[in-house]
């Protein structure tokens, strides 16, 4: 709960400022109490619930998850639907499970075979250009269409996210930068999935940076 707290408490203090960073993707999956993806079977006022389909630390079937609030410089790219899937990285604050991210980076829209991964999330390494730009499109011209983002294969990124989370911990500071990050599992555990998997050789280096 505390590092859902103190996330909040970095986004607020952002917005004030005019200067938010969005977290990169080794930083959702080291914050997220909860990583799972599914499929919205119920929206509601101000929740949605989520049949899963697979999860890190969740061993329900489905779950209640708070709906994104919107602000100046963070909106959902589309109004929630029943049948939207999409892959959640998620903090816990009161009982209430919420999408990690100012701009609702922690929550990555699901299409086909392919997950869609938001361009601030990668930016930061410069590393993008491996990846394939997204053309996912909405029947509405609204916001964010088309999705501004990355393309990637939803199993390689699965095993990256569950890998990453299993062979990696860390603390964080007062305004919610990742420190004392620490190897839990052996190199042995991830050297194939490394040479193998760009998205998990990615989020290594990314760490490392």
């Amino acid at each position: 709960m505390k590092k859902l707290t103190v996330m909040v408490w970095v986004f607020m203090t952002s917005t004030l400022k005019a200067d938010y960073t969005p977290p990169s993707l080794p930083e959702l999956v080291l914050f997220a109490d909860k990583i799972l993806y599914g499929e919205i079977h119920c929206v509601d006022d101000a929740v949605i619930e989520v049949n899963v389909h697979d999860s890190v630390h969740h061993d329900s079937k489905s779950i209640t998850i708070d709906k994104f609030m919107e602000w100046d410089c963070g909106r959902r790219w589309k109004e929630y639907e029943v049948g939207d899937r999409s892959l959640f990285f998620l903090g816990l604050s009161n009982g209430r499970y919420r999408v990690l991210g100012g701009g609702n980076e922690g929550e990555l829209p699901i299409h086909g075979k392919k997950i869609y991964v938001h361009a601030s999330t990668l930016s930061k390494a410069g590393f993008s250009g491996q990846f394939e730009r997204s053309g996912l499109q909405r029947e509405y011209h609204g916001y964010n269409d088309p999705y501004n983002g990355y393309a990637m294969d939803l199993n390689d990124f699965w095993q990256a996210t569950v890998l990453f989370k299993k062979c990696f911990k860390s603390d964080f500071d007062e305004t919610g930068n990742l420190i004392h990050v620490q190897q839990v599992c052996a190199d042995k555990d991830y050297a194939a999935t490394l040479k193998q998997n760009r998205i998990f050789a990615w989020s290594i280096t990314e760490l490392k940076n």
